[in-house]
């Protein structure tokens, strides 16, 4: 069973308070405004429906697949290489020891 939009006949199966709602919000960081919470609420409690409906659907003899690409990815040959001079980025340094940055003692 497939489910691309919001089924009326599935509402009810799923309820979330606005409550439930303020506090996945404040988990994920996000600012609810007060005028929104409603709307939102019911928004989240669609997608716990579809999530709901996706539980149904009948997975036995289906293996997990890793990656949905069936094709072998080529992949390039590591080649190491000195991407910077280092002789060029410590003579900016305003302190250097043994090829190091010194900086101040942040620690004591």
């Amino acid at each position: 069973m497939v489910v691309s939009q919001f089924s009326p006949d599935l509402a009810g199966s799923t309820v979330t308070q606005t409550t439930t709602v303020r506090d996945v919000a404040d988990l994920a960081r996000l600012i609810i405004a007060d005028t929104d919470v409603a709307k939102v609420t019911e928004e989240f409690n669609q997608t716990l429906t579809l999530f709901e409906a996706l539980t149904t659907v009948n997975t036995d003899g289906i293996e997990p697949m890793v990656n949905p690409c069936t094709e072998s990815q080529p992949l390039r040959t590591d080649n190491v290489e000195t991407l910077v001079n280092r002789e060029g980025l410590m003579q900016n340094a305003p302190a250097s020891e043994q090829n190091y940055f010194l900086v101040p003692r942040v620690i004591d």
